[in-house]
């Protein structure tokens, strides 16, 4: 049988090798979720069409449901949040009331692009390309109405929080 010393021993073993996988666990889900964390609008980098917000917040942040997405924003001082909860699955979710869109499909297209697709009563109104600089401290957000899709709507250019 185990005598105490050789039970702490493999305990202690194992709480080792438990955190060891733990942490590559970890690393490997934030490099699989590369989209999580705060972002600032850097309105100097950034082209619209019309009127550009006065500033710019952008949080993904994963929860049991999935990833939720809050935009908070302000234009002529008239500040705005949306907020809604998403999967990278390509299927479509239920977008912030408040938004242009009803609902967003959110899938990857390579390690550091994104894309999600905008409806408005099932019919597509946008595609937003977010492609992440290859560091993970930019994140650019090329917005693509479906009325004009050879003209860039606007060229949002976010920096890591």
């Amino acid at each position: 049988m185990f005598t105490s010393v050789s039970r702490i021993g493999l305990t202690v073993l194992v709480c080792a090798v438990l955190l060891q996988v733990d942490a590559r666990l970890f690393a490997q889900a934030n490099a699989a979720d590369p989209l999580i964390g705060e972002w600032v609008l850097d309105r100097a980098k950034s082209t619209y069409q019309g009127n550009p917000p006065d500033w710019r917040t952008m949080t993904f942040e994963k929860t049991p449901m999935g990833i939720r997405h809050t935009t908070t924003f302000a234009v002529n001082d008239v500040q705005q949040k949306h907020v809604y909860t998403f999967q990278v699955d390509g299927k479509d979710y239920p977008a912030d009331v408040q938004m242009p869109i009803n609902t967003a499909a959110f899938r990857k297209i390579d390690a550091n692009t994104f894309e999600r697709v905008g409806k408005y009563q099932g019919a597509v109104t946008e595609t937003v390309t977010y492609t992440l600089s290859n560091g993970g401290k930019t994140l650019t957000a090329d917005q693509r109405l479906t009325a004009n899709p050879n003209v860039l709507n606007s060229s949002q250019v976010f920096n890591r929080k």
